[in-house]
């Protein structure tokens, strides 16, 4: 079986920064490359107000631009661009401005805690771009699924603190000068509980937002969050699922995902027969219409926190093409 490359990191945020960077640094310089072709048109302008982001990240989350900084470095790479990509209001690609469907993420009680499923869903070509990331950055050790070119926390990812972050791509329309969402996922994964990650998005002021589904314990928070707003569906060992589409009052400025609200409407309708990892496996595999394993489908994640075990497929999964990493050494 396949498996996606682990870089192993221990430092400084800029430390680990320079580790990823020096590690993935082919496909940091493909994706960088591949945006220069895709807004080579207007490339210079994007860069140049992508500067005005930096200054807002740099007043709130120093530590995640020297992260970025040590990515760059790392890669022999501009920083400028790198931060481009990760201000996905001033940079968005192509494959997310055809194709608004993304990522199903479902949530399932397990020994008086969750198990979280994610399915990475992108672009195809950007499976040479994924890896999975074993690092303690500034005394706090993350593990989980990441994109070359980004922080970690856009993808689906664990703490020490037993926090799982899982995160969806909504199609809004509702931006605003600030800090990249990509940033703010990324410092989610630092919080030590989940109120923590509540005092981040009521000061930090955000430019667009992700869906973030959170878990700890017996806990699971789901975050809509928009520009200006956001909204905390906070669950005690309930089943959970979400898709690309707004499920709260957010739904005012969603731009529709008629597919993501079939495939929620699919997994919500099969929550009652998922009641363990092997379940879990069976769905995510899933590729009847409307499809759960879509042909964009290029990760799929298992964590199981109340074993410390995680279950990572490259590629489209199925059941049998889960590898399992031990948490024994992340999660507290």
């Amino acid at each position: 079986m396949r498996k996606f490359p682990i870089v192993q990191a221990k430092g400084s945020h800029y430390e680990v920064g320079v580790a990823i960077g020096k590690t993935m640094n082919g496909a940091i310089k493909r994706v960088l490359s591949k945006s220069r072709v895709i807004f080579q048109k207007d490339f210079s302008i994007r860069l140049q107000r992508s500067k005005l982001f930096q200054k807002h990240t740099q007043k709130y989350f120093p530590q995640y631009i020297d992260e970025l900084r040590g990515i760059a470095e790392g890669a022999k790479v501009s920083f400028d661009e790198l931060f481009l990509s990760n201000n996905r209001e001033v940079a968005d690609f192509d494959p997310f401005l055809l194709d608004p469907n993304h990522c199903t993420i479902l949530g399932i009680p397990s020994k008086g805690g969750y198990l979280l499923g994610h399915n990475e869903d992108w672009d195809i070509t950007s499976l040479s771009h994924i890896y999975v990331l074993d690092s303690v950055t500034a005394g706090t050790r993350i593990f989980g699924l990441n994109y070359a070119n980004t922080l970690i926390g856009c993808s689906v990812a664990c703490n020490e603190y037993g926090i799982v972050q899982a995160v969806n791509e909504l199609s809004q329309q509702d931006e605003s000068e600030g800090v990249p969402k990509n940033f703010i996922a990324r410092a989610l994964l630092d919080c030590k509980t989940l109120e923590d990650t509540e005092k981040i998005m009521k000061i930090i002021p955000r430019a667009s937002g992700f869906n973030h589904v959170l878990s700890q314990g017996d806990q699971l928070w789901n975050i809509e969050s928009i520009a200006k707003e956001y909204v905390i569906e906070k669950c005690k060992l309930q089943k959970y699922v979400h898709t690309n589409h707004y499920l709260s009052e957010f739904r005012r400025v969603d731009k529709g995902n008629l597919e993501s609200e079939r495939r929620y409407a699919k997994v919500k309708g099969e929550l009652g027969n998922v009641n363990s990892v092997e379940d879990i496996k069976g769905l995510l595999s899933d590729h009847a219409d409307p499809r759960i394993c879509r042909e964009g489908t290029i990760g799929s994640v298992i964590f199981d926190i109340p074993n410390k075990v995680a279950h990572i497929a490259y590629g489209q999964p199925t059941s049998g093409a889960y590898v399992e990493y031990s948490l024994e050494h992340v999660v507290r």
